[in-house]
């Protein structure tokens, strides 16, 4: 089994810097910039000239350059100038900028999709993501992605996406052909707060009759949510502590179009530090869904669970409903940490991961199903953390 997602890394050198917290800082120097514009790492800066340096501050510098997910190196450290002030030193190495890269996909569902594209991490040296890729084999996706953290004015940015999929869909039983569109618009409240909205589009189409809601095989859905949330994890990129959190409510079926239903998702995650390189993971995501399937719920919009993405060690769509309760605790070690590495003038960071995990969990339409449909897994399995892919190998399955 393989589990594969995008996300950056990030090898931080950190200097002993405490003999200077509390001095005021009279400049601060960014070093390393060649396609990133300088504002970009200022307006994350929570270290300021004329204020005093501070551990707290350093460890924030850290945590929001890291989020950018364009350096695979960040170190900060200090010195004195000529005139015994403080001067703060930051320097960074940057990913590409604009890459053409070779896209796979690897799903329970559909197998081994490859194809191309482009992908910038930092559109117009902005922190802008944008890609545009291809995949053909198991399915074929075409996908845009656009992220923006900065759009409109303080911490406030957007996301939009565009997806149009051919595949087997295996979990429901018939071939599908979907457009959708995805768009996004969060603020960021305080240090770690943040809240928005979603609104999308899914135009799904069957090749069986009974999947859909559509007497058609077609269905046409608007999908809208609000939620809130916290994120207060030390690093994006691998996290070691802290938590990440959100509760969103959704409505399918907006403007008329197909579907009526209410949906709440809950989703918690915790990362507790149990040594340096030692870190253990609780996850939970809970959705409840009004409404009933093949009613006011298509078929195709039921969750479900076994597989890499939920329960590991089963098959995909081992059980399914419209409600889904998923669980894991995870132990990880990074027994080699990150490094930096350049390839033909890519800088980028590596590093190894070992994991025990146990999963459980369930789905259902009625309460009489949640316990009959409860899987149980464990195994133990091995990630490598290499630039902007987290994969990982589960060699043993309890």
């Amino acid at each position: 089994m393989i589990l594969a997602s995008f996300s950056s890394c990030l090898f931080a050198q950190e200097a002993d810097d405490s003999h200077v917290y509390g001095q005021i800082v009279t400049d601060i120097r960014v070093i390393g910039l060649e396609t990133t514009k300088p504002y970009i790492v200022d307006r994350e800066l929570a270290t300021k000239v004329g204020e005093p340096f501070t551990r707290e501050n350093e460890e924030k510098d850290y945590e929001r350059l890291d989020r950018l997910q364009i350096f695979s190196e960040i170190t900060i450290y200090t010195s004195l100038d000529d005139d015994g002030g403080l001067v703060v030193f930051i320097e960074v190495k940057e990913t590409f900028a604009y890459l053409p890269v070779v896209s796979i996909s690897v799903s329970d569902e559909n197998g081994i999709s490859i194809g191309g594209g482009l992908k910038s991490v930092n559109l117009l040296g902005r922190a802008i993501y944008l890609s545009g890729v291809a995949r053909f084999g198991g399915e074929t996706t075409v996908e845009i992605d656009l992220r923006d953290p900065w759009a409109f004015g303080y911490r406030i940015g957007y996301q939009a996406e565009y997806y149009h999929r051919n595949r087997d869909n295996v979990i429901h039983g018939f071939t599908e052909t979907a457009d959708e569109v995805y768009t996004m618009l969060r603020k960021y409240v305080g240090e770690n707060g943040r809240f928005g909205g979603r609104l999308y589009y899914q135009g799904i189409q069957s090749d069986k009759d009974g999947k859909t809601l559509s007497p058609d095989n077609f269905d046409h859905v608007i999908y809208g949510s609000v939620f809130v949330g916290y994120d207060s994890r030390d690093l994006h990129s691998n996290p070691h502590k802290g938590w990440w959190s959100s509760v969103e409510l959704a409505k399918s079926g907006l403007f008329g179009t197909d579907s009526d239903f209410w949906r709440t998702d809950l989703d918690l995650r915790r990362f507790q530090p149990l040594a340096d390189d030692h870190t253990l993971g609780f996850f939970s995501l809970y959705t409840n869904t009004s409404g009933t399937v093949n009613s006011e719920i298509a078929y195709w919009q039921t969750f479900g669970i076994g597989g890499s993405n939920s329960i590991r060690g089963y098959g995909v769509g081992t059980k399914v409903g419209k409600n889904q309760f998923i669980n894991t605790v995870e132990y990880r070690w990074n027994f080699m940490q990150p490094r930096p590495f350049s390839y033909f003038g890519i800088t980028a960071s590596m590093g190894m991961q070992l994991a025990f995990f146990t999963d459980f969990g369930s789905a259902w339409n009625t309460m009489e199903e949640f316990e009959p449909n409860f899987l149980w897994s464990g195994g133990t399995g091995l990630r490598l953390i290499v630039p902007y892919v987290g994969l990982v190998l589960s060699l043993i399955h309890i």
